[in-house]
């Protein structure tokens, strides 16, 4: 079995990041939500966890 911390660590400098040309984003829904990580906050109460269940 093959452990994480045998593989080394690779890194990529700053000029090399910015010079990476960007993919646009894939949206979930049209110019609203694009894929990746999102984090639904706010105030208890107020629907946070109806709003998942609209989308359908």
């Amino acid at each position: 079995m093959s452990n994480k911390m045998d593989r080394p660590l690779v890194t990529v400098d700053g000029r090399t990041l910015m010079d990476r040309p960007l993919e646009p984003p894939n949206f979930v829904v049209d110019t609203l939500i694009s894929q990746g990580l999102h984090i639904l906050a706010g105030s208890p109460k107020v629907g946070k966890s109806w709003l998942p269940c609209g989308w359908r």
